[in-house]
């Protein structure tokens, strides 16, 4: 996986309005930034998201673990500071290796800018080139806009739990799981 990162990134990429953003794998010195940048969000964006973000040790834990064949986190930066956090989950091994999930968080100023789907693009590609057979991702179902912008990159529902989650403040929400099919690596290479 690190001499696919370094072949990719870091890549600079315009957005619709007109001004840039460049993603590239996190590193362990984005903790400060990664931090702030959380604890940015909105606290009712942040009831969605599985884990406290606004924690410190939570983002230095992230930090101080990076494992890229495991989890990719993805960061987009703007002006310096970061915009947006992407990632990709995998399991190494198990009935579930062939699968990864991924997981999304963009900045309110950065949003309906086309941010949001560039990075869904990159996991996907970066996906592709792996043994992965699948992508997921898992949204609260009244998380409406989310699902319907997973949907228009090709995401399908596969299955809706029903009170099967509590968000950050103890409230019960279904749990809505989307899939997208991956091209396997042998189909994109060109024979010759």
């Amino acid at each position: 996986m690190g001499e696919l990162l370094k072949a990719r990134y870091p890549k600079s990429f315009p957005l619709r309005d007109g001004s840039s953003v460049t993603i590239r794998p996190m590193v362990a010195e984005d903790e400060k930034a990664l931090l702030a940048f959380f604890r940015a969000i909105p606290a009712e964006d942040r009831i969605f998201l599985k884990d406290d973000v606004s924690k410190a040790e939570v983002i230095a834990a992230w930090c101080r673990n990076l494992d890229y064949e495991r989890i990719l986190p993805l960061v987009a930066e703007a002006g310096g500071e970061l915009v947006a956090d992407a990632t990709l989950h995998r399991r190494q091994a198990g009935w579930m290796r062939h699968a990864a999930r991924v997981r999304l968080v963009i900045a309110p100023a950065y949003r309906g800018k086309g941010l949001g789907t560039l990075l869904i693009n990159e996991l996907t590609a970066v996906a592709e080139e792996t043994d992965l057979e699948r992508i997921e991702v898992e949204l609260m179902l009244d998380q409406n806009a989310a699902i319907g912008a997973f949907q228009s990159l090709g995401f399908d529902q596969t299955a809706v739990f029903h009170d099967h989650v509590k968000d950050l403040t103890g409230k019960n929400h279904s749990l809505m799981v989307l899939a997208r099919h991956l091209t396997p690596r042998e189909e994109m290479e060109t024979p010759y």
